[in-house]
């Protein structure tokens, strides 16, 4: 099956890593690992995750086991959604117990041994799983394309006959409210694209930033 959905699974064991890309192919879904080595910060691995081109992240709570990183998923969590709020992310481990005093919101913590058990008996919560994580990506995916679109239409509508005052800040919010989706450093929507000084030159603005917001919002529609 031709998968049209990448996650990427952070976990320290490459085996656990092949062993759900094997599990998950049948859905249409591509996993993603990240390469680990000893002593690794988690710059290194954030930025690897950063890089990657995925539609949700899965982190496994335990990464320590090894002793390549000194950080346990935790931590990792906790950075992801300073820098990716509403991105979708999940804990998935079977180290739930340990995992749950150190994870704030219980809801993204989501049991191995439960969903996927070794002879997977119980398909209804594999599917139940998987279409959770499918709905939570295109959630996501029509939250951010709502406002490309937006921001699409003003630029149109700017370079043929101009916009209201209303319509300007209408322009601007949006925009920030891309720019506040991902404060990574490799952010797809370029930083202070919309002032009010190009807003006098839309004709220019228009090309400089209507064919991202579109090459963006037809990539996430594959």
């Amino acid at each position: 099956m031709e998968a049209k959905y990448k996650i990427g699974y952070i976990d320290e064991d490459i085996k656990q890593v092949k062993k759900y890309q094997r599990r998950f192919k049948n859905f249409g879904i591509e996993i993603i690992g990240y390469e680990f080595h000893q002593g690794m910060s988690l710059d290194e691995l954030m930025n690897q995750v950063y890089e990657s081109d995925i539609d949700l992240l899965m982190i496994d709570y335990k990464l320590n086991e090894t002793n390549q990183v000194t950080f346990n998923g935790e931590i990792v969590e906790s950075e992801f959604y300073d820098k990716k709020p509403l991105f979708p992310h999940i804990i998935f481990t079977n180290k739930v117990e340990q995992a749950e005093p150190h994870v704030e919101d219980w809801k993204i913590i989501f049991d191995k041994d439960d969903i996927f058990s070794e002879d997977d008996e119980d398909e209804k919560k594999v599917h139940h799983f998987i279409t959770t994580l499918i709905k939570s990506i295109e959630q996501y995916r029509n939250h951010v394309n709502k406002k490309k679109v937006i921001v699409s239409e003003l630029l149109e509508k700017g370079e043929k006959e101009g916009l209201t005052a209303s319509e300007k800040d209408l322009l601007v919010t949006k925009q920030d409210e891309l720019l506040a989706l991902d404060k990574s450093e490799r952010n797809e929507i370029p930083k202070h694209l919309l002032t009010e000084k190009k807003l006098d030159d839309l004709a220019k603005t228009k090309k400089d930033a209507e064919a991202f917001l579109q090459s963006l919002i037809d990539k996430r529609k594959k």
